[in-house]
């Protein structure tokens, strides 16, 4: 018997998640809390830029630790970095696969294992609710089960489907689309949209010269 918990469970994050931090690292069309951590996350690699936020235990740590979502007293590990990356990795893959409407087993292998290896943690409240525990993290373990329970949350709430990646293939930046019908394609519509319609049009106007001079 499967038993529906979706209205039950709720989020406490008591101000924890530093919003104006990821906001300034994310720049637009931000996802709503607690999913805007999983975005934040998803940024800290810049396709466009070439710029990693997650170098090395020391730089996750930190930049973990003032956007909010790892305690101060935390440690990273090198083992604790690998985790991070590939968990960056499979929820890109997810998130890859939601646009594409395929499915990708590697990052749903990698989802599962870490579900099980980091179970999330739940508190009852003083009024009966059953909530996700999102204090800032006391470890890299802790943090990835807090990740995961965000993302259950969001396909729980319909917001999942909404965190998308662009589709410029320079940018790949991850937005919350919050179009009607969900129907966003790039994080910015007047840079990336236009610059991938202009470099579609200057190869097909290309090939009409081209074709034209094999006529000729």
């Amino acid at each position: 018997m499967t038993c529906q918990v979706e209205t039950l469970v709720t989020v406490r994050y008591d101000a924890a998640m530093n919003v104006e931090a990821l906001h300034e690292l994310i720049e637009h069309k931000f996802a709503l809390e607690p999913l805007l951590a999983v975005q934040g996350l998803a940024n800290t690699y810049s396709f466009e830029d070439d710029e990693e936020l997650l170098p090395d235990p020391k730089g996750s740590r930190q930049w973990l630790v003032e956007a909010g979502l790892l305690g101060k007293k935390a440690k990273v590990s090198a083992k604790d970095h690998d985790e991070l990356l590939e968990l960056r990795k499979a929820v890109r893959a997810l998130l890859e696969a939601n646009q594409s409407n395929t499915r990708d087993p590697d990052g749903v292998e990698t989802l599962r294992r870490m579900a099980a290896e980091y179970p999330v943690e739940f508190e009852v409240t003083d009024g009966g609710k059953v909530a996700i525990d999102l204090e800032p993290a006391a470890s890299i373990g802790e943090l990835i089960a807090q990740m995961v329970g965000i993302v259950g949350l969001a396909q729980d709430r319909d917001q999942w489907h909404r965190l998308k990646i662009c589709a410029a293939d320079d940018c790949r930046w991850t937005f919350y689309d919050t179009s009607k019908n969900r129907g966003g394609t790039w994080c910015r519509m007047e840079v990336c949209g236009n610059r991938t319609k202009n470099r579609r049009y200057r190869k097909s106007q290309s090939a009409l010269r081209a074709g034209s001079k094999s006529a000729n």
